[in-house]
């Protein structure tokens, strides 16, 4: 009993310190411009980043910006959702169809 208690405490270690040390990276890894996804859900472009409090100019809409922190990302937006790839794909094809008439 003792044995699994002690496997389940080094695993959850583990993975707890891999996190962080993800986390650390993609925090190191941030810059102006970036387009990222915070963990509340909201996708932006970083304006500002601040060293010292660690907090993020996050602009979300045009003239819409938010502070948050650093922390708060959860990764960089890697751009469109497969719902909006198939709405281009669909508007393509109707243009396409569209030019041959």
């Amino acid at each position: 009993m003792m044995v699994m208690f002690a496997l389940t405490l080094v695993f959850l270690f583990v993975m707890t310190r891999n996190q962080s040390k993800r986390q650390k990276q993609l925090e190191s890894s941030l810059k102006s411009g970036d387009r990222v996804l915070t963990q509340s859900g909201l996708v932006g472009k970083i304006v500002e980043i601040n060293p010292n409090t660690g907090r993020v100019k996050l602009e979300i809409a045009p003239g819409v910006n938010v502070q948050i922190l650093k922390t708060a990302i959860q990764g960089v937006d890697g751009g469109e959702t497969p719902a909006e790839t198939k709405d281009k794909a669909a508007e393509k094809v109707a243009e396409k169809a569209s030019e041959k008439k």
